[in-house]
């Protein structure tokens, strides 16, 4: 069964993941892909990253012992491995086999504090939530679960800018979940808790915003065709939804839980990634499960 919308159709992969024997995923967060089209898999269980082929082979994990909380993988370009920890208040590169490169520093004063959280001093991070690499090699991050901020390093790893405040006025934020950047520099925030997708310069200038949708938790782009591919916890009806819109966030195709009745295997999706062919996958929190939707040309 095909399901989505105009050319973008998918299948539901079964079983896609070959996950060995006594692996427990706990639960499922976040997931993107390397130039090869390997899938990398941030979960929150015994082995916290784990590499799977496309045809879904099991290929190594790592990571034992070294996260608190995982909330976001990020592939760059040049294949190294991003992981933010919105626990441990960590933001890391890593080669694809694990061995640390850089951490994003904490030493800058501290900045705003949402939800009523405790002060921690482990700045400029409280509970970071998403990472993503502007075409220049600029870094960003949104501090989401408590500050409530999205921040802007340069590509050394010097904190430029920080911007956002908690609120509902265009620019503040009910927790910013995730991010991406697209070609041009601009970023994509996921504004969770206001279920909407705002839109700013490279400069943190507000440029729009995407409402309609339902709580969007994470964002993957495509910087080849120009596209966004955006995972919501509660879609326009109700339902989790995935739906791929352009840089203007018109939607060119969508899918839920079901199509025609039918099951697609979607749960609901805190965190997306896609492969140069189109091909998308879904980190499932609740049921613990990766999914692979298999665009049909």
């Amino acid at each position: 069964m095909a399901f989505g919308t105009g050319d973008f159709r998918y299948e539901h992969v079964e079983g896609w993941a070959k996950i060995p024997e006594y692996f427990d995923l706990a639960e499922v967060v976040s997931v993107d892909t390397d130039s090869n089209g390997r899938v990398f898999v941030f979960n929150r269980g015994n082995h916290p990253v784990l590499i799977f082929e496309p045809d879904g082979a099991f290929v190594s994990c790592w990571g034992e012992g070294m996260f608190i909380q995982p909330h976001r993988v990020f592939i760059a370009p040049d294949d190294t491995v991003w992981l933010v920890d919105n626990q441990r208040h960590s933001v890391e590169q890593y080669t694809p086999d694990g061995q640390l490169l850089l951490e994003l520093p904490k030493e800058y004063p501290w900045g705003k504090r949402g939800w009523g959280m405790p002060l921690i001093l482990r700045s400029p991070f409280n509970q970071p939530t998403g990472f993503g690499l502007g075409p220049d090699g600029e870094m960003f991050v949104s501090d989401g679960y408590a500050n409530f901020l999205i921040h802007k390093f340069s590509p050394t790893g010097d904190l430029l800018k920080t911007w956002g405040d908690p609120g509902t006025e265009p620019g503040q934020f009910a927790c910013p979940h995730n991010l991406g950047v697209d070609r041009h520099g601009t970023v994509y925030v996921c504004d969770r808790e206001n279920s909407r997708v705002q839109v700013f310069s490279n400069e943190g200038e507000f440029i729009t915003m995407w409402e309609g949708g339902g709580r969007p938790s994470d964002v993957w782009m495509d910087w080849e065709n120009d596209l966004v591919y955006l995972a919501e916890g509660r879609g326009s009806l109700g339902h989790p939804r995935i739906s791929v819109r352009d840089l203007d966030g018109k939607i060119v195709s969508e899918f839920g839980d079901e199509h025609e009745g039918q099951k697609t295997g979607l749960g609901g999706a805190h965190g997306i990634g896609a492969d140069s062919s189109g091909n998308i996958y879904s980190a499932e929190r609740g049921t613990r499960t990766i999914q692979k939707f298999a665009r049909v040309r």
